[in-house]
């Protein structure tokens, strides 16, 4: 009965974001060690998506066509095969409760007018881990949230790797923001053993979707037609793959197997 107790808001809001993660690579298992990183008790868990619930400030400005977004993504229940394998403030399926979450910033570009669609032109994030568990709230009443826990260690960090794609919904004062994205996940190598399956040295994609109720979202003015949204525990989920090459990259491929093609006909025509 306590399980359920902790599983029964997390699952229900993973039914209401159900967003595509179009163009992504297929999802794999993913096997980490929290114990590795001292910061619990807890055994390895193995998963395929995560649940999150974002906290953070979109201003929307020039005219509703740029937007800069800040804030953290608190990493709330792994599971693998649609059932959950670890719950990290719960302390499911064992140990000390811990907290993993991210921080991060990004900018963007969209349509003028709601509802409008855009995409981001940069992002960056650290995935940060701390013992015991860490809250997030808006003390002050202006959007902004402040990060309240024990100190914390850089798991690992990314930054973006396409530009993802935004939408704006709804209503004036009843503004719905959602988004996807794909970014780099580079583990650090300090806590190697926190990675066991892949490892440490492998640079994977981290895909994200997320849309929001308006039961979560806050409006701000922050002065002519500009204004602040702010997500208070908004849902969204992620998943990791393999990274998939740039395009540019294919093409130095493609160049490469060219050339060496190139030097294996010349060197058969002399042999000849």
């Amino acid at each position: 009965m306590q399980l359920r107790k902790y599983l029964a808001a997390p699952f229900a809001a993973l039914l209401l974001t159900g967003a595509s993660l179009a163009n992504a690579a297929a999802p794999i298992d993913v096997t980490w060690n929290p114990s590795a990183a001292g910061i619990t008790t807890a055994a390895p868990f193995t998963f395929d998506n995560i649940l999150i619930n974002t906290y953070a400030a979109i201003d929307i400005t020039g005219g509703g066509t740029a937007f800069s977004e800040q804030g953290f993504a608190q990493l709330t229940v792994f599971s693998n095969n649609g059932l959950p394998t670890s719950i990290p403030t719960a302390s499911f399926p064992g140990g000390t409760a811990y907290t993993l979450y991210i921080s991060f910033t990004a900018t963007g570009t969209q349509t003028a007018g709601i509802p409008s669609t855009g995409s981001f032109s940069s992002l960056n994030y650290s995935l940060l881990g701390a013992p015991g568990i860490t809250t997030f709230a808006d003390s002050n009443n202006d959007g902004l949230f402040e990060v309240t826990g024990a100190p914390t260690i850089t798991l690992a960090t990314g930054s973006l790797s396409s530009p993802g794609s935004t939408s704006l919904t709804g209503t004036p004062g009843n503004l719905l923001p959602a988004a996807s994205i794909t970014a780099t996940f580079v583990p650090n190598a300090a806590f190697a053993g926190f990675f066991v399956n892949p490892n440490a040295s492998q640079i994977l994609d981290l895909s994200a979707a997320f849309t929001n109720t308006g039961s979560v979202i806050t409006q701000f003015p922050l002065g002519g037609t500009n204004f602040r949204l702010s997500l208070n525990g908004g849902g969204g989920n992620a998943t990791l793959a393999p990274a998939i090459p740039e395009p540019d990259t294919y093409g130095m491929l493609l160049a490469g197997l060219g050339l060496f093609a190139f030097i294996a006909r010349r060197r058969g025509q002399k042999a000849a």
